[in-house]
């Protein structure tokens, strides 16, 4: 074997083996990516949406504050804004003051960033 031979053969060997390793990266990256994706789309097909959750907690929350606020209001009694104290003052209320408070829900207010 000549000298041109022997370096021909070193750097065909070393361009399959270049090869190998961008054709691994390739499939691993994409492999990678189709999981992650994956994941991400069945927590979304099931309703688990990390983002939208934090959202409506809080939505939740102030919707209850605001409508606690609003029924003792209306009765003139007083009460706590933590939302517990709502379900003791809808039983207790007469019969006009719980129609005209759950007559149609606190609105949700939501905010874009």
């Amino acid at each position: 074997m000549t000298p041109r031979e022997i370096a021909r053969e070193h750097a065909n060997r070393k361009r399959a083996r270049i090869h190998r390793i961008r054709v691994r990266v390739a499939t691993l990256t994409v492999t990678l990516f189709i999981a992650v994706f994956a994941v991400i789309y069945v927590q979304m097909v099931q309703g688990h949406d990390p983002v939208l959750a934090k959202n409506t907690t809080t939505s939740a929350s102030s919707a209850a504050s605001a409508s606690t606020g609003s029924a003792s209001s209306d009765d003139g009694s007083s009460s706590s804004d933590d939302g517990s104290s709502f379900d003791d003052q809808s039983s207790s209320s007469s019969s006009s003051d719980q129609s005209s408070s759950s007559s149609s829900p606190a609105p949700v207010q939501t905010t874009q960033s």
